[in-house]
């Protein structure tokens, strides 16, 4: 990872730079942050509470994305700027700008607790859709998760599904609620019939029998 201190003191000015794509694209690619990135957390911690609230929701999402990939001695030595940061994304969470906004701020809060799966896998939400495979027959299929579906049984199997549901219900937020019952629900599949939990697939708890 290589970021300049001119890019940094650009990006801390304005939450609009260009810079921040700079700060994106060496901190993180295709989905994975180079743990070095870690370094940025007490950065980003001092830089996103000088913004305005609305300002904040993009460096917290990097934020997250950074933290789940930190390793766990970088975690330990950021926890004071984990915990910060996370403080920030919550008390944003209510007043995210849209649903999309929200989803990025809820995962990234997942991503700050250190939840290597949900910090990473809940804006599939955002994309509205999923790809899983079927455990007994192996069978690809693209799951909507916000359109009905009738192969689709909604549910919230575990503690943390109905946490995040219901904070997406006090938020407002029914679109995304309704999404999250679905990612944790079940689902049939239409080659073989076989039900199965579609967060297990995503987890890779539930897989394909060889």
């Amino acid at each position: 990872m290589r970021i300049s201190a001119d890019v940094l003191r650009a990006a801390a000015a304005d939450a609009a730079s260009p810079a921040w794509k700079v700060v994106w694209e060496q901190s993180c690619r295709q989905g994975t942050c180079d743990p070095a990135s870690a370094a940025l957390l007490p950065w980003l911690a001092s830089t996103i509470v000088g913004f305005g609230d609305d300002q904040r929701e993009t460096p917290l999402a990097l934020a997250g994305f950074i933290a789940v990939d930190a390793t766990d001695a970088d975690r330990a030595t950021y926890a004071n700027e984990i915990e910060a940061l996370r403080a920030l994304a919550v008390d944003r969470l209510s007043e995210a700008s849209n649903d999309p906004a929200f989803v990025y701020l809820l995962q990234a809060i997942r991503g700050l607790e250190g939840d290597e799966l949900w910090g990473k896998e809940l804006d599939h939400l955002n994309d509205g859709e999923i790809d899983v495979r079927c455990p007994e027959c192996s069978e690809e299929t693209l799951v909507e998760l916000l359109a009905d579906d009738l192969d689709i049984t909604p549910g919230l199997p575990s503690e943390l599904a109905e946490r995040l549901h219901a904070e997406a219900l006090n938020a407002g937020r029914g679109a995304v609620a309704t999404g999250l019952a679905r990612l944790f629900g079940q689902l049939v599949c239409p080659e073989c019939g076989a039900a199965f939990d579609i967060a297990d697939n995503l987890a890779g708890v539930s897989q394909p029998r060889g």
